[in-house]
């Protein structure tokens, strides 16, 4: 690599992880070098002294550690992401009453959907690995189509409105944490 050239940063799900020490997880805008270790008290995650503790029965089961972590981020985006939405719809509630219900996915190609008509809510689990703005920022996005179904003028005027540094939080998305 050449010096000053930034390195290529590789979509989420194209990442081939092994779950060993050292390896580097995202958790809300933050790269944490994995430790494991061996747990005689069932399988955790947490985060302490700048690293991502992974505790499991079976070290040696790739499975094991995938799961008990993938897991782990569901928990933590249920509640963040409950959290913000929860936020959005104050800050929209001039734009829409609608309370959409939540749901967490896995999506290869987009941050969020929104189905107006069913009052659904989607938000991609891989968001939980992004800054907390950029969280926000899809909340507002999703939030709004319940008002306008299509990004027209009406939506990025709201969009604008609610939110002036949109662009900002989309570009950081875009940018260091590309689908």
């Amino acid at each position: 690599m050449q010096p000053n050239q930034t390195p290529k940063i590789i979509p989420e799900h194209e990442r081939t992880l092994h779950y060993v020490d050292g390896e580097q997880h995202k958790y809300l805008g933050y790269f944490y070098p994995l430790v494991v270790l061996k747990s005689f008290n069932g399988n955790s995650v947490e985060l302490k002294d700048k690293k991502m503790i992974l505790r499991v029965e079976h070290p040696e089961s790739l499975s094991e550690k995938e799961m008990t972590l993938d897991l782990w981020y569901r928990k933590q985006a249920e509640t963040l992401f409950l959290d913000k939405l929860s936020s959005m719809l104050v800050l929209a509630r001039d734009y829409t009453n609608i309370k959409p219900h939540l749901r967490i996915y896995r999506m290869p190609s987009r941050w969020g959907s929104c189905s107006p008509k069913s009052h659904v809510l989607i938000l991609n689990l891989d968001l939980i690995k992004a800054p907390i703005p950029c969280i926000e920022y899809i909340a507002l996005h999703e939030v709004l189509h319940l008002k306008y179904p299509s990004h027209d003028l009406g939506f990025y005027a709201a969009l604008s409105h609610l939110m002036p540094n949109w662009h900002t939080r989309e570009s950081i998305l875009n940018r260091f944490f590309p689908l």
